[in-house]
């Protein structure tokens, strides 16, 4: 399953990377998020590969939506992920591809074709950044820990908008590295800690194992491990419940 998932998300990667380099039209979707011909070709190009060798699984994708969801083993993927950046040629974007056994991850894997970077985790086996295992910091001192966070304005829509500014100031650095970035800095033990307040199941299927794996934990607000909830709080394991409390203070 996991070579399957590789090689989907390379070929998807490589793909959309060709679409990259000559910039395609965009359209918006009706809750005013971009999309290009680009995101729909890969994720079919995805969804044939995953059909092919496991035509029983059900498949959830951002663009293509759900089959067979309620099946024991569904994909989730996210062509790009990163559509924002992908339409600007700014080079930080990702093709996700992960498999749930009954709505819980056991394999994730971000593949980012401008860097060249393939991040794989199984259940139980750690993370791998081609081919080399990665782990999370051991940084336990928000005043040395580094902060990364996708848009701001979702933490006004919560009501965490509050307890969000004070973790930023209650930590040495903090930047908006967004999207699948932020978690694969973090599972290298780059950053420390990763917030999300506007997610969906093919925005941090992958990244919530790739995390896991790597050493560090990922649940939602409230501190229950969720890839369905919206929200994301991710980090080396050691930051957690400091983060959580101040968020929610």
């Amino acid at each position: 399953m996991l070579d399957v998932a590789i090689d989907a998300a390379k070929k998807g990667g490589d793909l959309a990377y060709r679409y990259f380099k000559t910039q395609p039209k965009v359209s918006y979707k009706p809750d005013n998020s971009p999309v290009t011909r680009a995101d729909i070709e890969v994720e079919k190009l995805i969804r044939k590969i995953i059909s092919k060798k496991f035509p029983g699984h059900g498949f959830i994708g951002e663009e293509s939506g759900k089959n067979k969801e309620s099946s024991k083993y569904v994909w989730v993927v996210d062509p790009i992920d990163g559509t924002k950046q992908f339409i600007r040629s700014i080079p930080f974007w990702t093709t996700l591809v992960a498999l749930l056994e009954n709505g819980k991850p056991i394999l994730g894997v971000a593949y980012s074709p401008c860097t060249d970077e393939l991040f794989t985790a199984q259940k139980g086996k750690g993370t791998y950044l081609n081919g080399k295992r990665i782990r999370v910091s051991k940084i336990s001192d928000l005043r040395y820990a580094y902060l990364s966070y996708s848009s701001i304005t979702p933490f006004q829509d919560k009501n965490k908008i509050e307890g969000f500014l004070k973790i930023c100031g209650s930590v040495h650095s903090q930047r908006g590295y967004g999207d699948t970035l932020g978690y694969m800095l973090l599972m290298q033990g780059k950053t420390d800690i990763m917030l999300e307040a506007k997610d969906d199941i093919y925005d941090i299927a992958a990244p919530s194992i790739l995390v896991e794996e790597a050493g560090g934990k990922f649940t939602d607000f409230f501190g229950k491990f969720s890839i369905t909830s919206g929200v994301a709080v991710a980090t080396n394991g050691l930051l957690h419940n400091q983060v959580l409390k101040i968020l929610n203070s």
